[in-house]
């Protein structure tokens, strides 16, 4: 009896310890494994004309040679990806406002995603 509760024991201690190893903490910031890899999006503008096309450049940190990818989503726009998912260029024909957002693939799961708001005005 005292062998198969130290087997349970141990087991639950293992699971405890995956759950752990990679969580997001109370003030927001990710631990674990993937805490280090970074996503940050650059626009050329945040604000542009109807028609035209803004370009958003992702930049990662701290991929150390793993298997990453980029997906963009701009919903409202034409867009148009370079560089193997590294650069966006989307195109508005519309007036608005609008979101694009990049997800950061590593290993074939999301590890971050990051978002820039465009504001296109009429002509």
């Amino acid at each position: 009896m005292l062998k198969r509760t130290a087997l349970h024991l141990a087991v639950a201690g293992a699971i405890g310890l995956g759950v752990a190893a990679c969580h997001t903490s109370p003030s927001g910031q990710a631990s674990g494994p993937d805490s280090d890899i970074g996503l940050r999006l650059e626009p050329t503008s945040r604000t542009i004309t109807q028609g035209e096309v803004v370009t958003v450049k992702a930049r990662t940190e701290n991929l150390l040679g793993r298997d990453a990818d980029v997906k963009w989503l701009a919903p409202g726009g034409s867009l148009n990806v370079e560089q193997n998912g590294r650069i966006a260029r989307v195109r508005y024909d519309q007036p608005g406002t609008y979101t694009v957002t990049a997800q950061l693939f590593v290993d074939g799961r999301e590890v971050r995603r990051d978002q820039t708001t465009v504001r296109v005005n009429a002509l």
